[in-house]
């Protein structure tokens, strides 16, 4: 049966990535701003990695 469904519904190339621009649902909206807040937390990490890698500066300067 698989097979005569196959048959039945030929690929049509370019169909497989079709979305609704205009329209996002709930839970993709949600992940977008987990994946921006995730984001934005590795970059500060980032930053504080290279903070304490960078060479110490004396502040008492004689």
């Amino acid at each position: 049966m698989t097979n005569k469904l196959v048959q039945e519904a030929p690929f049509h190339p370019g169909y497989e990535d079709v979305s609704y621009k205009t329209e996002a649902s709930p839970v993709i909206a949600e992940l977008e701003s987990f994946r921006k807040m995730n984001a934005h937390y590795l970059n500060f990490s980032e930053v504080i990695v290279n903070f304490c890698k960078s060479p110490k500066q004396s502040s008492a300067s004689s």
